[in-house]
């Protein structure tokens, strides 16, 4: 089966799904930034310190970063989805799926991608260390999904790293550089940094399949050190 065209098409809609859902708050930002009807304040600014429609404009600006919390989350999702089908009856060309799903429940690594990378290399004698994409990246995008499913908190919409995440990455693939100034750990996904997990996961996904599709040459080659 061609799990790469499944992906990439899920990536588009991802992608699509994103830039239609953030539209309307997006004109709404703008209207109220440039002062179009309806958002025409009215109010004397010597005796009102708070910008007219602040609440309004917060809201669709918190709505545009809960769908990109969403559509980030979604990006990762799909790259699991996709190893999963690589070892598995869908996407098994080479390979047994029965023998892999066994060898990958007895892995020690210390997250499923962990567990992932270590079947690959131990098993199929695949280096994902040698593929188009720094893995650190990678486990960003995973780490990132982690803290937006697992470190929310009542007080607020907004949803920032956790201690581990922002030791292992003082510099944040998908952290808010302003509340960064501040000391803050803010998340933020937005039209630029989806584009980089979308990116990140189409290559990495691209690469593995070129594997997958003609795992014996590939192995052939390995043993002869091309």
């Amino acid at each position: 089966m061609d799990l790469l065209y499944f992906l990439k098409e899920r990536l588009r809609f991802i992608e699509q799904l994103y830039d239609g859902a953030i539209s309307p708050f997006e004109e709404t930002k703008r209207k109220i930034e440039e002062h179009e009807p309806p958002y025409v304040g009215n109010r004397d600014p010597e005796y009102v310190s708070e910008p007219a429609f602040l609440s309004e404009w917060q809201q669709a600006n918190d709505s545009i970063m809960v769908i990109g919390h969403w559509a980030l989350c979604m990006v990762q999702a799909s790259l699991k989805a996709y190893l999963q089908g690589c070892i598995g009856p869908t996407g098994s060309i080479w390979w047994r799926p029965k023998i892999l799903l066994s060898l990958l429940a007895k892995k020690q690594g210390k997250s499923w991608f962990g567990r992932y990378r270590l079947l690959f290399l131990e098993d199929l004698e695949i280096d994902w260390n040698k593929g188009p994409v720094p893995l650190s990246n990678l486990e960003q995008l995973n780490l990132t999904r982690d803290d937006l499913i697992h470190n929310v908190d009542v007080l607020s919409i907004a949803v920032e790293r956790n201690e581990k995440h922002a030791k292992l990455y003082p510099v944040g693939l998908f952290t808010d550089d302003l509340w960064a100034g501040i000391g803050a750990e803010r998340l933020k996904v937005d039209t630029e940094n989806l584009r980089i997990a979308i990116e990140l996961v189409e290559e990495f996904c691209t690469w593995i399949d070129g594997i997958r599709c003609s795992y014996p040459k590939y192995i052939r080659g390995a043993e002869e050190g091309t």
